[in-house]
């Protein structure tokens, strides 16, 4: 009895296990009891369809800034004839064929039809006197103004002819199409009165590089510039030592000339400015807290590297000449010359170079100091004048048409016409190596422009450049333009006050 009972439950088992196999998947998945968090839970695994990667825009500044429609008006922007060596031109004529040129043509004929208006470049020379000429006269004839900052910037804000692009409203000064450097540079009293942004590449052409002969430093045996720059070596008393191992006066009559026999270093000097920026000081500053401008020279740390430079640049040093730019570039063409100091928009006249060349930049005192500038010499900028068209005829001048278009143009410029600039000019026609491209790179991230410059305080400088040429005394020479310096930088800041009232009225 008990033996069929037994068989008989296990008949049912058998059974009920047969049904319960029997169900659909998804109420055996309902009837499946809770499981414990605490115990491992099998999962089910099923194909997806793989997830598409997000598009990122190639051109996102441009995705990004203000298009309003200008309603047709045309801003007037005069500039200086472009220089057949460097890329300073805002505009040209037609497709010509250079890939750069092409892409500045194609990018304004852009803008106009997405902004709807014209872009009109007036290519005259002296056109710094010219937008002056519109702004006394109350004409309006020129909208904006293109040419050297040194050389007409200082001289129009004194005569009260500049307005400041903070003022404007339509402008963003913080957006990375506005070279952010000489905005941290060149700024006083909040105001910034010299536009440098990607509309052009002329601060990037103007900007101070050492090219160096190749071949020398392997018939030397010298070390490689760039390795020294990784590894933290690339100093002042490091490149002073290579050039007088190069040194030769090559026909032996113990006169040294850049036509016959080999130096150094050769090139322009440019008020030895480009090694203060790299070993973390200036000449002057401007103080915030204090509202006014200083004269850097008798630090104790400007002083230390000023020696350092008059070491180099002092009178009658064997190992250096740059009394004749041209002929200096000659000699570097034929092998003559080591380091040879230039602008890098002069990799343009280097193309018939048969030594191979590479680009540094200027060594630095030491690496104690945080902070290193590479030196800007004198670039082009923007100069937004007080008097200014109005063409849509509302009384107050179109510089709110004038800020669009700015924010407009850069933004476009930043993605693309700068790419273009860089990769097929600079890197793809002037460097001959990778390292000197990665230099090249470094050097335009971070930028530095000299105040006494932008300012044309010509005096300040040439009292520095004689210290340094005589090996003099720095401090006592920064003694002897204390009043001076004060006089001069009082009238700068009085100028900039005055133009800031003016401006206040279309603020309001």
């Amino acid at each position: 009895m008990k033996r069929r009972l037994s068989l008989f439950l296990v008949l049912w088992f058998v059974l009920f296990e047969a049904l319960s196999c029997a169900k659909p998947r998804e109420e055996q998945e309902s009837a499946a009891p809770e499981q414990s968090v605490t115990e491992p839970q099998t999962q089910t695994v099923t194909e997806t369809e793989p997830v598409a990667e997000e598009e990122v825009s190639e051109t996102p500044n441009w995705d990004k800034v203000a298009k309003p429609d200008l309603g047709g008006v045309s801003i007037d922007i005069v500039q200086c004839p472009p220089s057949t060596t460097y890329y300073d031109a805002l505009d040209w004529d037609e497709i010509t064929g250079d890939k750069l040129g092409d892409a500045i043509y194609n990018r304004n004929r852009y803008i106009e039809q997405h902004l709807n208006m014209t872009m009109n470049v007036v290519k005259e020379n002296g056109a710094g006197n010219l937008l002056s000429q519109s702004a006394l006269s109350g004409s309006g004839d020129y909208d904006l103004g293109f040419d050297l900052i040194q050389e007409y910037g200082a001289g129009l804000l004194q005569k009260g002819l500049l307005r400041s692009f903070n003022t404007i409203k339509t402008v963003d000064l913080t957006n990375p199409w506005w070279d952010q450097s000489a905005l941290r540079d060149m700024t006083v009293e909040g105001q910034s009165f010299f536009g440098l942004m990607d509309i052009s590449f002329d601060m990037l052409e103007s900007l101070t590089v050492l090219f160096y002969n190749g071949a020398l430093i392997v018939q030397h045996q010298l070390d490689d510039p760039y390795e020294l720059f990784l590894s933290n070596e690339w100093t002042i008393d490091r490149m002073k030592s290579m050039m007088e191992s190069v040194t030769q006066d090559a026909d032996g009559d113990d006169r040294m000339d850049i036509k016959k026999d080999r130096f150094g270093l050769a090139g322009r000097e440019y008020k030895f400015q480009p090694m203060l920026f790299t070993s973390g000081v200036q000449l002057m500053s401007w103080d915030d807290e204090e509202r006014q401008f200083r004269l850097n020279m008798m630090d104790e740390r400007f002083l230390t590297v000023s020696e350092a430079i008059a070491s180099i640049y002092v009178k009658g040093n064997p190992n250096v000449d740059y009394s004749d730019y041209n002929a200096g570039r000659e000699a570097f063409a034929e092998g003559r010359v080591l380091f040879y100091s230039r602008l890098l928009g002069d990799y343009n006249n280097m193309r018939t170079n048969e030594d191979d060349y590479g680009v540094i930049c200027f060594p630095r005192i030491d690496y104690a100091a945080q902070t290193t500038r590479y030196f800007v010499q004198d670039p082009d900028a923007i100069f937004l004048p007080v008097v200014v068209s109005d063409d849509n005829g509302d009384g107050k001048g179109d510089y709110d048409e004038i800020g669009s278009f700015l924010e407009a143009i850069g933004a476009y410029s930043r993605d693309v016409t700068k790419n273009v600039y860089v990769d097929s000019a600079v890197i793809g026609k002037g460097m001959r190596d990778q390292n000197s491209a990665a230099m090249v790179r470094i050097m335009m991230g971070n930028l530095g422009y000299d105040l006494a410059q932008t300012y044309a305080l010509t005096t300040i400088q040439q009292g520095f450049t004689t210290a340094v040429t005589s090996n003099g005394n720095f401090a006592s020479t920064a003694k002897k333009m204390e009043k001076q310096f004060a006089k001069l930088t009082d009238k700068i800041v009085e100028a900039i006050g005055e133009a800031a009232e003016k401006q206040q009225a279309y603020m309001d």
